[in-house]
């Protein structure tokens, strides 16, 4: 994130999580929407993330912006 450009985060081989993880990713998101940079997941979360998410109400609002990262418009 101190570089300037595109940040793309894989999270393909994620198979554990917690919480903090998709808090940490969250964090990250809306700085990067604050200074105009650009986040992007290299695919839309699945498995083990796409679960945490799921729990912890991440995706409640199939509209919203952070809905539309985690799942890039496919709607789950």
């Amino acid at each position: 994130m101190g570089q300037d450009g595109p940040v793309v985060v894989d999270i393909d081989g994620v198979s554990e999580i917690d919480l903090t993880f998709v808090q940490l990713l969250e964090s990250a998101r809306r700085k990067a929407a604050e200074t105009g940079r650009n986040l992007t997941l290299r695919q839309p979360a699945g498995g083990a993330v796409l679960e945490v998410l799921r729990r912890g109400g991440f995706l409640d609002d199939q509209t919203s912006e952070r809905t539309q990262f985690w799942l890039q418009g496919n709607a789950q």
